[in-house]
């Protein structure tokens, strides 16, 4: 029985008759060069746009076939249980699946017809205990170890399915050139690793999440089944429990485009999303187009909308500030949805990257050749977008307004309102970043390196996700709390060619111990002298109450006689209370945040003001300046 959803939805209407008879025809699902088709693969070598990531490809091809496959240890799966380490399996897991896909570029670009190094690395990932990652286990796990169950109640998650795309596609690309044993073995631990227990299991979670998971998981599972299965019939079931599934993750974007997950999680669900529709197009010859809700239409221009500048983005949650918009999702839906400007943006990050696996959740091959073909068929004449001057997104409460959005070391500012309980979540209601000169100097942390405490109940005593690592009040000692419950109220948004703000009720973001009745934010931009101001009015339940406005950032933050000073790389900015006489104590929070290289430092400056009376109010001046 199709599900309703919140957004007009046409694939709602599919049916697994309609769909068999389509998938019957004539169509092919795979619409990338094969290894038949050199002049495709040859020009990936000879084009200025992808010449440098291929000889990366390879360089990584030459170092597979001369070394040992990394080895994969089931006392590495058991850190995760153990310690809570994620990295070390991780690591090594990803590595196999590089190997084998630059491998397949190689063997494609250089016409090399020595494809034992291909089948050794496929049948090793063929012979893996398990595809999923201990962090996903789930009730497949014995005592952190995968366990010996049968195949309808294997778990399937992110990575399990990436395995099966990778050797679909691997499978699609070579076809005959593979070992007739290899290709039949990718088909049954395929089958028994995937596609049966998608189709026994009622209680897969993410088959009705709002969040990537379902995109990058549904369309992995259907994208493989149109690959490998001959069976029409079973195609049509899974890709029919698949679409009703996908209109669940568009559930996860406002009706106006946005999501709190912020660009990084948008390049993961919408590359995966658009990867499975230009597929199914092609395999149905238009008839079932995963294009036509008008959602994404309007999804299509949150990236953009949330660029602080080149190559910088709203670091709200756990999204990364520094990252790109995905070439191939770019790329393809710029063409699709006839916009220039976006397709474009998608060969603009093609021409800057130099490793074709640097790129956002570049996992293996399904994402390479879509991210080195279809950015080539964008006309190198398209010009990218500007940025609006302002953007509201309603559905996740997120506010961005630029003084100059030509500019791209213009002044930019972006809070968001919100509630404590959104995906993967920061108890941060009522953060805000200034952004200039290409550089945050108030920020958002973002997310450390992810472990199993940080999913788990210790997640609110990390910095990047407890109040006290964003630029939130800190009231009468209490932070804000987790839960949906626990949520901002936006009031105002006013806008003029020379001001805009934005107003927010943030007081049932605190629990009871905080002691607030009303605690009203507004951030405003004004444009003619290019000054932030954040202004926060509180109403106490009672008097005698300590109220202070945090500051985060990752640089330097100092005092001085007239306020606090942040010193970046390319500018400063000051910050004056209103209140000389505030109390301000700066800290450098040393190693405050785990990252794949290491470190970071967080710097968090306090404001604080000690009130007798029930009501108080404190205004901050924010004057970013250039160094130059």
């Amino acid at each position: 029985m199709p599900t309703a959803h919140d957004h007009d939805y046409p694939p709602r209407e599919w049916t697994v008759g309609g769909l068999r008879d389509a998938l019957d025809g004539p169509g092919e699902a795979f619409t990338l060069p094969t290894y038949d088709d050199e002049a495709a693969w040859t020009a990936l070598r000879t084009d200025e746009l992808t010449c440098e990531p291929v000889e990366a490809l390879l360089d990584d091809a030459e170092s597979a076939r001369d070394g040992e496959i990394p080895s994969l240890t089931a006392s590495q799966y058991l850190d995760y249980e153990r310690t809570g380490d994620r990295s070390r399996y991780e690591a090594a897991a990803r590595e196999r699946r590089r190997r084998l896909s630059a491998l397949v570029v190689a063997a494609c670009v250089e016409r090399d017809d020595d494809f034992d190094p291909i089948l050794d690395h496929a049948w090793a990932l063929c012979e893996q205990a398990t595809w999923t990652w201990p962090a996903h286990l789930g009730d497949e796990s014995r005592e952190g170890l995968p366990g010996a169950v049968p195949s309808e109640e294997r778990t399937v998650a992110l990575f399990t399915v990436g395995a099966a795309l990778l050797l679909a596609e691997v499978d699609a690309i070579l076809g005959d050139r593979l070992h007739p044993a290899l290709r039949e073995r990718i088909r049954a631990e395929v089958d028994c690793r995937v596609f049966t227990p998608y189709e026994d299991r009622d209680d897969i979670w993410w088959t009705t999440a709002t969040n990537n998971w379902n995109a990058v998981c549904s369309a992995g599972v259907a994208l493989a089944a149109l690959h490998l299965l001959d069976d029409a019939g079973r195609q049509a079931r899974i890709v029919e429990r698949v679409a009703d599934g996908l209109g669940h993750y568009l559930d996860g974007f406002g009706a106006d485009g946005g999501t709190t997950e912020g660009v990084g999680y948008w390049n993961y669900g919408v590359g995966n999303y658009v990867a499975l529709a230009d597929a199914l197009e092609s395999a149905t010859d238009g008839s079932h187009s995963l294009c036509s809700p008008p959602k994404l239409e309007r999804l299509a221009a949150y990236p953009l909308a949330v660029e602080l500048s080149p190559g910088r983005f709203v670091p709200f949650s756990d999204s990364d500030e520094e990252s790109v918009v995905a070439p191939r999702a770019a790329a393809w839906l710029g063409r699709r949805l006839e916009k220039p400007g976006l397709a474009a943006r998608g060969r603009w990050e093609m021409a800057r990257r130099t490793d074709a696996f640097a790129g956002p959740n570049v996992a293996s091959l399904p994402e390479i050749v879509r991210d080195l073909h279809w950015t080539r068929t964008v006309p190198a004449s398209w010009t990218r977008s500007t940025p609006p001057t302002r953007r509201y997104f309603g559905g996740c409460e997120w506010w961005i307004t630029r003084a100059s959005p030509a500019d791209p070391d213009g002044l930019v500012v972006a809070a968001k309102a919100g509630h404590n309980g959104e995906s993967h979540n920061h108890n941060d209601c009522g953060s805000f970043v200034v952004h200039a000169n290409g550089e945050s100097l108030l920020t958002d942390p973002g997310r450390p390196e992810y472990d199993r405490d940080y999913f788990g109940p210790a997640r609110y005593e990390y910095i990047t996700a407890r109040s006290l690592g964003h630029s939130v009040p800190y009231v009468n000692g209490v932070e804000q709390t987790a839960g949906e419950a626990f949520a901002a109220s936006v009031l105002d948004r006013r806008s003029s060619p020379t001001v805009d703000a934005f107003e927010m009720e943030l007081a049932d973001c605190y629990p009871e111990d905080a002691g607030l009745e009303s605690l009203r934010r507004t951030v405003t931009l004004d444009r003619t002298d290019g000054v932030v101001t954040v202004g926060d009015d509180a109403v106490f339940a009672n008097a005698d109450n300590t109220f202070e406005s945090t500051l985060v950032s990752a640089f330097p933050i100092r005092s001085d006689e007239r306020g606090l000073v942040v010193d970046g790389e390319r500018g400063r900015t000051r910050v004056t209370p209103d209140d000389s006489d505030a109390e301000r104590s700066v800290e450098r929070l040393t190693d405050a945040i785990e990252t794949a290289d290491g470190t970071r430092d967080v710097w968090r400056a306090r404001i604080e003001r000690t009130v007798s009376s029930r009501a108080t109010s404190l205004q901050l001046r924010i004057e970013p300046e250039s160094r130059e």
